[in-house]
């Protein structure tokens, strides 16, 4: 069995910025050394993973319920059923990953840092469980939680680095 990593769920409204933190983090955070895993929800969508008349699209429209693929430097997988969060997580972890980045999945139970884009959606922060950070467009204090700037990503990289990996080493 593969070792638990560590699990950051990243939640905020649509258009919040999650993805674009994402993105800067992901690059500091493979500097340290890490494998890092990226889990995204895409809440009431249905996502469409390759293109129609292409082999693998033939594939699941025959009916197969999953269809992988495999080149010489990736491999991708879909299942057509929704796979629990802790299952991915899992999945990761036997994929090599050390930490786990996870977009969205605002009802799970993992340490969460919450993104606002409006002072208007601060009430989401209190909303979610296990909140550990908070990136902000906006500036202001929160009494308990860590505050970042949204275009901190070197802080955020810092915080997880200190919470997660250093006490792990």
């Amino acid at each position: 069995m593969a070792n638990k990593p560590s699990v950051l769920q990243v939640v905020g409204y649509s258009n919040s910025g999650k993805t674009t933190l994402l993105t800067k983090l992901i690059p500091l955070l493979e500097q340290e050394g890490l494998r890092v895993g990226v889990i995204k929800h895409d809440g009431g969508h249905d996502f469409e993973w390759d293109r129609p008349g292409k082999d693998t699209w033939r594939y699941r429209d025959a009916g197969a319920s999953l269809v992988a693929i495999v080149s010489r430097s990736k491999t991708a997988m879909l299942e057509l059923k929704p796979v629990p969060l802790s299952v991915l997580v899992e999945r990761m972890a036997e994929a090599g990953a050390d930490f786990v980045l996870v977009e969205g999945f605002k009802q799970e139970d993992y340490e969460k840092l919450v993104v606002l884009r409006d002072p208007a959606h601060r009430e989401l922060v209190e909303a979610v469980t296990r909140p550990v950070a908070v990136a902000s467009w906006e500036p202001f204090a929160h009494p308990t939680l860590p505050v970042y700037a949204i275009d901190d990503a070197a802080g955020v990289a810092r915080f997880i680095l200190n919470r997660y990996i250093m006490k792990e080493r």
